[in-house]
């Protein structure tokens, strides 16, 4: 038997008989890179957030330097470590060369940079899908990144894992800063670099056996949290089952009807908004008065979007102005929310989305479980609170967008297509909400491509094109009143064919 046959067994059998110094090198990896891992996630995740958000001079550089120090070697890191943590060094009076904690410094430097730049890539995603709509319900922008990366759970365990996997693997700085001193700072890659120059293969065969199985199962993890999150994305796509309807609203409660005179509530006074160099809206003039239900209809690409955002304070203008008044009797400036056309949930349950807007928006945490109870009675979802909200179908989502805008209770609901993509059982049951929910007073101001929608719905509305704001009637006199515009009567045209 050769020398090399010989070391394979002697591996296997160090292996096989939990040898206590394998063990002790093992364990003391572990811990090291995990708690490294733990030092860097909360900085890092922290940092990550942040800068997805931040806005000031010098972010870009920011960003551009922890991008870089991605690559950064493990050898410069130990260095730089030893240079901090030496005698002479500015934290030599810690006293921890040369010990495990030192190791935990240099690879908590390592895992930081990526996990700050991996997080920030999971929450700019995130935001670009819901961002608005977490504005839209109270949420500071970092409070908004911070939920995002809750939303995104998996990415941030697959983001911690590659750390960690990093951090386990590495072998330069924990060499330098730990002195590899036997039975205190080694850990399984010094000593296998160690004992392979020394020329005891069994020992270093044996650590590379358990690094590789460590960081197998790592992976395999990792594998496993996009299987699962790709599983997830796939049963959102086909999850198109509808639940039973319950009713809308308990037996016992009518609508707290208010029957307060219209008043203006906003005033858009020849209100431009830009893109770049493209004017989604141009020299907009339109007062919204209570107890409206103003329709906004156009093709795509009209201008409906950026209305409805400029009229909630999503969007500024760049020229003229938007202006919210204050109610009357009440003295105070309305409160508004918004139904957006693909409502984003975070992955909570369906009460929890409710609630979670309800704590953005201030609401004080005695009314909170009230409001949530109330509002999925209404859109028929009270049966299902503890299901996981995105697993609804696409008009059992719409229906609990707006029970969390209205459990918000606003006076102003803007809905941005609220029926768009929806079968007809689904847009029929919407309508009916809507319809109830502007039977208690609110005002509403919606999107929608469907002129029947807006006869139905509607006490006024508002044609846009190109960005313009071309016409704006009582819904009677819009249908059949005078002729309209030639644009808008184009538009009707082709829309109402039968007309």
């Amino acid at each position: 038997m050769n020398t090399m046959t010989n070391s394979w067994a002697l591996a296997w059998q160090l292996i096989t008989q939990a040898d206590s110094e394998l063990v002790h090198i093992t364990l003391l990896s572990l811990q090291v890179s995990a708690t490294a891992c733990l030092v860097g996630s909360l900085i890092g995740l922290l940092l990550g957030a942040w800068l997805a958000v931040a806005r000031f001079p010098g972010h870009g550089l920011l960003v551009w330097l922890v991008n870089t120090l991605l690559a950064l070697p493990a050898v410069v890191v130990g260095l730089l470590v030893y240079l901090l943590l030496s005698r002479s060094g500015p934290l030599g009076e810690l006293g921890i060369l040369f010990t495990p904690p030192a190791m935990v410094v240099a690879q908590s430097v390592l895992v930081t940079p990526l996990i700050a730049a991996l997080s920030r890539r999971l929450v700019l995603s995130a935001l670009a899908e819901g961002g608005s709509q977490l504005q839209s319900l109270g949420a500071r922008p970092l409070t908004a990144s911070l939920l995002m990366l809750v939303h995104d759970r998996m990415g941030v365990v697959t983001v911690l894992l590659t750390a960690f996997a990093r951090a386990i693997a590495e072998v330069g700085a924990v060499m330098i800063v730990g002195g590899n001193i036997a039975g205190v700072t080694r850990v399984m890659t010094t000593t296998i670099a160690l004992e392979t120059s020394k020329g005891d293969l069994a020992l270093a065969l044996a650590l590379g056996f358990v690094l590789l199985a460590v960081v197998g199962v790592v992976n395999g993890a990792i594998g496993l949290m996009q299987w699962l999150s790709n599983r997830q994305q796939h049963k959102l796509q086909v999850a198109n089952v509808p639940l039973p309807t319950a009713p809308t609203q308990p037996a016992n409660s009518t609508p707290d009807l208010i029957t307060a005179a219209p008043s203006p509530l906003i005033v858009i006074d020849q209100a431009t908004v830009r893109f770049s160099q493209v004017v989604a809206l141009s020299k907009a003039t339109l007062t919204l008065n209570r107890a409206d239900r103003l329709i906004l209809v156009g093709a795509n690409g009209s201008g409906k979007t950026t209305l409805l955002r400029l009229m909630h304070g999503l969007l500024p203008c760049d020229a003229g102005r938007c202006e919210h008044l204050p109610l009357q009797p009440e003295g105070r400036l309305p409160r508004a929310s918004m139904l957006f056309q693909r409502p984003f949930l975070l992955s909570l349950s369906v009460k929890r989305n409710i609630w979670l807007g309800l704590w953005l928006y201030g609401v004080p945490s005695n009314e909170r479980r009230e409001r949530c109870q109330r509002a999925l009675a209404r859109v028929g979802l009270l049966e299902h609170a503890e299901r996981p909200a995105r697993q609804l179908s696409g008009g059992q989502q719409q229906r609990l967008g707006l029970a969390r805008a209205w459990a918000l209770q606003p006076d102003i609901l803007f809905l941005d297509e609220p029926t768009a993509s929806l079968d007809p059982s689904a847009k029929a049951e919407i309508e009916r909400l809507i319809e109830e929910v502007a039977a208690t007073g609110v005002t509403i101001v919606m999107s929608t491509h469907n002129l029947g929608q807006a006869k139905r719905l509607a006490t006024r509305v508002a044609y846009l094109q190109g960005g313009q704001l071309i016409v704006q009637r009582p819904v009677q006199e819009f249908f059949e009143g005078e002729p309209l515009p030639t644009e808008a009567a184009q538009f009707l045209q082709g829309e109402l064919g039968w007309r």
